[in-house]
């Protein structure tokens, strides 16, 4: 098209809108406050008008007519355009900072969970269920904004808003959270536990008022449930005496365990493994197969030992109470529901990552071993024996929790559920 008919057809459709049709279009977008609400009644509308409009004033040339119709596709684009500018600028803005002491990374499926379900989720719903609000949640792992077993002074003095806590590194500060790690041998299904796990919170205010003493609160039921743990040695384990005098790793509750069973306990963190057992710090690791090979343990240790100490929930999401109460209630409703959500994405992972874990280490070339029924029951004795439960619990009681009927109350709703221990747990 020559520039004679592209200016006539500009004549006609800047004469055409100015004289008649801004005011109808404009009083269309203006209608449809929300575009992704009101899309579908407004072309509607706009197909209508458009046949109308062709009828009365485009009864030209066919590339007229297409060229009228670019213009008019153009308009009403920038129109839309700017509804969307306007709601957005029209929503007011949380900005909240998530932290997490472990990387993101292909193995970390708990923080995955936590950047890709649960942020973007509330980010979404948030735009979704509400009109004014809008929520950006940015992640900071690994160590970026605070190192494990730093994440709930994080929170506590507002340098993190909100954060997966590692509860086994907060002992001294959480120790009744970890009531998963008091008693041996409990249940591998890990959807189980964390049901049994959520039951005995919600039974006890305590866990609440623990978190209120350092300015926080939990995020709904958000939590980050774990397979059970195994141990992977440079060192074939069979029996208890195989135990004896090697270094053994933990992050922390599990130490008096490994120390009752003959090995020297050493506290060391997922982070901290690889290396340590590569430089001969550590003989082995107490951990889940899906983070021996996240962490790709798997490399520096080649025999894995399915003990079956129990599956556990190890983390906790929770949010400052500052920045909480600064927050409408339509955009807490949506974080407590996400928060609950959360704990059943990572089981879902975990699960995923628990079952390619043996096929991955088999090709790595680790031995896998299969401790016998005898030979468990001869650990879950002796640990019995040690009364590790029984101090673990004895050790919180004295620090003014709850811990002895927590722990009764975790025994009773385990076995309600219809496991069935080794060998009877003592926790007295």
């Amino acid at each position: 098209m020559g520039k004679p008919a592209f200016f006539r057809v500009c004549g006609r459709m800047g004469a055409f809108i100015s004289a008649r049709s801004a005011k109808k279009i404009a009083n269309m977008i203006l209608g449809s406050r929300s575009a992704f609400r009101g899309v579908r009644e407004f072309l509607k509308k706009s197909e209508k008008y458009m046949n109308q409009m062709k009828g009365e004033n485009m009864r030209k040339k066919n590339w007229d007519f297409k060229v009228e119709m670019s213009f008019w596709a153009l308009f009403l684009l920038l129109g839309f355009s700017l509804i969307g500018s306007a709601e957005a600028a029209e929503r007011k803005t949380f900005k909240l900072r998530v932290a997490a002491g472990h990387p993101y990374s292909e193995g970390t499926f708990w923080v995955r969970s936590l950047e890709d379900f649960f942020c973007r989720g509330v980010e979404k719903q948030v735009l979704e269920k509400t009109k004014d609000y809008k929520v950006e949640l940015k992640g900071f792992y690994g160590g970026t904004l605070a190192k494990l077993g730093e994440v709930l002074e994080a929170i506590e003095n507002g340098t993190a808003d909100m954060g997966l806590i590692t509860t086994v590194f907060e002992m001294a500060k959480l120790e009744p959270i970890n009531f998963t790690l008091w008693v041996p041998f409990t249940t591998t299904d890990i959807g189980k536990i964390l049901k049994v796990h959520t039951r005995t919170v919600d039974h006890f205010p305590a866990f609440d008022k623990m978190f209120e003493r350092y300015n926080q609160r939990r995020v709904g039921a958000a939590y980050w449930p774990q397979s059970s743990y195994e141990l992977i040695t440079k060192f074939p384990v069979k029996t208890m005496e195989d135990l004896k005098g090697k270094k053994l790793g933990h992050g922390g509750p599990m130490l008096p365990w490994l120390s009752a069973l003959g090995a020297t306990s050493v506290q060391a963190t997922y982070n901290d493994v690889f290396n340590a057992m590569q430089t001969g710090v550590i003989d082995g690791y107490c951990m889940p197969s899906n983070v021996v090979t996240a962490f790709k343990i798997y490399e520096v240790g080649k025999y894995f030992t399915s003990v079956n100490f129990g599956s556990t929930v190890v983390g906790v999401v929770t949010i400052n109470l500052n920045s909480w109460k600064k927050l409408p209630k339509e955009v807490q409703d949506i974080l407590v529901e996400m928060g609950n959500q959360l704990s059943w994405d990572i089981h879902k992972r975990c699960v995923a990552e628990e079952q390619k874990a043996w096929g991955i280490m088999e090709k790595a070339g680790v031995k896998i071993l299969n401790l016998s029924q005898d030979e468990r029951a001869r650990w879950a004795k002796r640990l019995n024996e040690a009364r590790v439960a029984a101090k673990a619990i004895a050790d919180c009681q004295s620090h003014g929790f709850p811990a002895e009927e927590i722990a009764s109350f975790y025994v009773k709703t385990l076995i309600e559920e219809g496991y069935q221990f080794p060998y009877p747990p003592t926790l007295k």
